[in-house]
């Protein structure tokens, strides 16, 4: 049904001026809806978040459907998971797995994950002790709320981590604590590949702690998973932005981009269809997606690139005038960049294959030189 709303919608748009809107509970998605998403991680420096206010113009119409993906709302009880999240009202398909939503006196929260959320090769229910909030409805221009979530959840310690453990581990836990700070502090058009609509803008400003913990006997009980055995650093901090543009059409984010804390945008979903997708792929690009991360960013004296794979890669450093400033060789699931010689300011690394193709891409900032 919000398919076709949403096509009704963007035909009426282009006829229309648009005022200050309000999302309400009843246009929240419902089991049986679909939303298909583009990814673009391949930002130019030149698209940004854009301004709070009202009466906003924000324009994401040159993202580019480099990836694709569809989000399904779904009845909690028809999953094998859903007997485990009992007050949950609807499931979410994500980052291949699923999301549990809970909703009461207008509040909408996560309430769990099942899936393989840790990379570690082993799908775990993961309840939340404190479930994280991501609606409160009514909603419009200056509302905020602050919410803290906790994860902990305790398994056997999958087979692929065993393996690659120097000393037996019997158990692993996983723990995220997370603060957001939300605000809706814009309202206007939208402007997006698939078409132009009126939103609300929600800032978020999240701090989270993730830590894996292994149980092995001659550790003498629970300690550190050390990083290298997982390609992250553990405990791993994140400090983002996340803005999320909420039409009324669909009751959920027609854009989301993730920023560092400089606000330079590290990758955006937004509404898109399939004759859109794949920009670029197998021809000049080659997305990597999360198998590329650049950290810790902002950087100082330096930055490390994290990849799955090291197979015949170079990395090149660019300065906002486009002009290349370091390269390199990708020689390992880690390499260490030296940026001591660079200016302060704004930057994109680039990873490419052997015959030049882009397989990922990355702002950093640079401070503190």
């Amino acid at each position: 049904m919000k398919k076709l709303l949403l096509l009704v919608a963007t035909s009426f748009s282009a006829l229309t001026g648009f005022s200050q809107i309000v999302i309400e509970a009843v246009d929240f998605p419902v089991a049986g809806d679909s939303i298909y998403q583009g990814i673009d991680t391949l930002i130019p420096l030149t698209i940004t978040p854009g301004s709070a206010g009202a009466d906003q113009s924000w324009d994401f119409s040159q993202l580019r459907t480099r990836q694709g993906n569809t989000i399904h709302f779904t009845d909690p009880t028809t999953l094998p998971s859903g007997s485990n999240f009992p007050n949950s009202f609807l499931a979410v398909e994500q980052f291949g797995g699923w999301a549990f939503a809970d909703s009461s006196n207008n509040t909408v929260e996560i309430t769990g994950f099942s899936g393989d959320f840790t990379g570690l090769g082993a799908d775990m229910d993961i309840p939340f002790l404190d479930p994280q909030t991501i609606f409160i409805f009514p909603a419009s221009y200056l509302d905020s709320y602050s919410d803290t979530s906790i994860i902990y959840v305790s398994m056997e310690a999958p087979p692929a981590l065993v393996a690659q453990s120097p000393i037996p581990i019997d158990s692993i836990r996983f723990k995220r604590y997370s603060e957001i700070q939300s605000e809706i502090d814009g309202w206007g058009d939208l402007i997006t590949p698939l078409g132009t609509y009126e939103a609300l803008r929600q800032r978020n400003v999240e701090h989270s702690i993730d830590s894996i913990w292994i149980y092995a006997t001659l550790l003498g009980g629970w300690g550190l998973l050390p990083g290298q055995l997982v390609g992250f650093e553990n405990p791993r901090v994140s400090d983002i932005h996340r803005y999320n543009f909420i039409i009324k059409e669909i009751g959920y984010y027609a854009v989301s981009l993730t920023t560092n804390l400089n606000d330079s945008i590290e990758s955006a979903t937004f509404l898109s269809n399939e004759s859109q997708c794949c920009f670029g792929a197998g021809v000049e690009e080659t997305n990597i997606g999360e198998a590329f991360m650049v950290y810790p960013n902002p950087a100082s004296n330096g930055f490390s690139i994290r990849m799955e794979t090291t197979d015949k890669l170079v990395y090149a450093v660019f300065d906002v005038t486009g002009k290349q400033v370091l390269a390199g060789s990708v020689n390992s699931t880690v390499t260490f960049v030296n940026t001591a010689a660079l200016a302060d300011g704004l930057y994109v690394c680039k990873v490419f294959t052997a015959d030049g193709k882009l397989t990922g891409s990355q702002k950093v900032s640079i401070s503190g030189n």
